[in-house]
């Protein structure tokens, strides 16, 4: 092949621009012995390139567990099946706890709220007691005077 040809396919490589086949005669020109040595940096390229493409292929060809026999139709579609009520069970036990969480949530606010009002009663029980015991000092003081008053021989 011309050795014009290969660099102007190699720039064109460099670029991303050439085509499978076009790759492919880099690729056998690059394999050949005799390299010139301004190109031989791109023929460690190429063998590089050969040789992962082999070992990368190699593996995919000996693992397909889909075409193994185990596994027909009839299990696919148990397996399918399996999978999608576990996705539902996962979904209900997801919005069984969220309800059970917000019941707990709204019974707590609840008690907070019968607390604020229990604590608001027994305030203005302490107010009205308080007003209710002032009076009963005025009380004692009128009790003191009517004995004074009624009874004077019992200082």
């Amino acid at each position: 092949m011309d050795l014009q040809k290969i660099e102007i396919l190699l720039e064109k490589y460099l670029e991303g621009k050439t085509t499978l086949k076009e790759e492919a005669l880099l690729g056998d020109f690059f394999q050949m012995e005799e390299v010139p040595s301004h190109l031989m940096p791109y023929k460690d390229l190429f063998a590089f390139f050969s040789k992962e493409r082999e070992t990368a292929i190699a593996p995919l060809k000996q693992w397909a567990p889909w075409k193994t026999p185990k596994n027909s139709l009839r299990d696919l579609e148990k397996q399918w099946w399996h999978s999608k009520w576990t996705n539902v069970a996962v979904v209900l036990i997801l919005f069984a706890g969220s309800f059970f969480s917000g019941r707990q949530y709204y019974q707590k606010k609840q008690a907070e709220i019968a607390y604020n009002q229990t604590l608001s009663a027994f305030s203005l029980l302490a107010q009205n007691y308080q007003k209710a015991t002032a009076s009963a000092v005025y009380l004692n003081e009128f009790e003191q005077a009517k004995t004074k008053i009624y009874n004077p021989n019992n200082k």
